[in-house]
């Protein structure tokens, strides 16, 4: 499981090989066979000995900020394989491979956002009118991705064009979904603009922690990706991957506001930014761990969601180190619609 701390003031220890946590008058003792990851959204305090008993059972401690962005983390030293997968990758960016590489995450994360539109039309029937002209615009731009080229370079302009214009047409859907005064005018970052990208945001801030994660078990160097272009300290591959893992968390907002589970008491808003508080984020984080903990049909077995994430890191390792004329692996089989 992945222990989330989000009560301020809470102390995490270490006592009898077990994870110790203080809250005022609680304490409750959890075993590290137990934990994946420790999440820190919020002030607490940690001991040297609790860290190194993380450390031991390769449990990574991430610390998130206001919006559930990653900040920092504390990870064991070791990568999770030799060097020649990094060096794969480097090459990869300036080969076909890296083109068709992006072109499948994109692709994915499209098909990805038509299957779940339609599945919300289908559930709606007599709306659907309000489906079939942004399902078409996805449908175009993911049609047009197999004609941006050869080189990833002089084509990831067009790739990212073609993403954004479906991305407007999406979230224009999902807005209208919505409770008319959680709608919204589209996507907003950091800082949020309104309590569906706030509660997207930190959605998404839980998915970067686990992709992260993912591509460092897997010998994947989080900072070499293929389509975000390298920023000093950017970790562009994170960027890449989480692409089409990005519906997850577009799931559980969508169920959170459509079911009327979020409140207006969930969310602080200052200076035309608005952000998860204290009593909203315990509720985003238990939406999005059942979510993840929910187990669906993944190559011909049942695999939690959150372990979909792992796989598929792993099969992308396994692809750029398929020498060339050998068959390489087939990846990113997301379909659960």
């Amino acid at each position: 499981m992945q222990l989330v701390i989000n009560t301020p003031g809470t102390f995490i220890t270490q006592k009898d090989e077990c994870f110790r946590l203080k809250q005022k008058e609680k304490q409750f003792d959890i075993s590290p066979l137990k934990v994946e990851s420790i999440v820190i959204s919020n002030q607490a305090m940690i001991s040297s000995q609790a860290v190194v008993l993380a450390l031991e059972h390769n449990i990574d401690i991430i610390f998130l900020d206001t919006y559930g962005d990653p900040v920092g983390r504390i990870w064991f030293s070791k990568m999770g394989s030799t060097a020649l997968i990094r060096r794969r990758q480097i090459e990869a960016m300036g080969s076909p491979l890296g083109l068709q590489l992006v072109i499948d995450m994109v692709a994915q994360k499209l098909d990805n956002q038509i299957r779940f539109m339609k599945k919300l039309m289908h559930a709606r029937p007599g709306r659907e009118d309000h489906f079939l002209t942004p399902i078409q615009a996805i449908e175009k731009a993911r049609d047009d991705l197999s004609s941006s080229g050869t080189e990833l370079e002089a084509a990831r302009n067009r790739l990212m064009g073609l993403e954004g214009t479906a991305g407007r047409n999406y979230f224009q859907c999902l807005s209208g979904l919505l409770p008319e005064k959680y709608e919204f005018k589209g996507r907003s970052r950091r800082p949020a603009k309104d309590p569906f990208n706030a509660c997207l945001n930190y959605c998404y801030g839980i998915l970067y922690s686990l992709v992260e994660k993912a591509c460092i078990l897997s010998g994947l160097d989080p900072y070499v990706g293929f389509l975000h272009t390298d920023n000093y300290n950017k970790k562009s591959l994170v960027f890449d991957l989480i692409e089409p893992f990005r519906i997850y968390a577009e799931q559980v907002a969508i169920h959170l506001f459509t079911g009327r589970k979020m409140k207006g008491d969930y969310f602080d808003a200052k200076e035309e930014a608005v952000s998860l508080n204290q009593a909203g984020k315990p509720v985003v984080v238990e939406a999005m761990n059942k979510h993840l903990d929910e187990s669906v049909r993944y190559r011909r077995k049942n695999v939690k969601r959150r372990f979909i994430i792992q796989h598929e890191a792993h099969r992308l390792s396994n692809l750029l180190l398929a020498d060339f004329g050998e068959k390489r692996p087939d990846w990113l089989e997301i379909k659960e619609f």
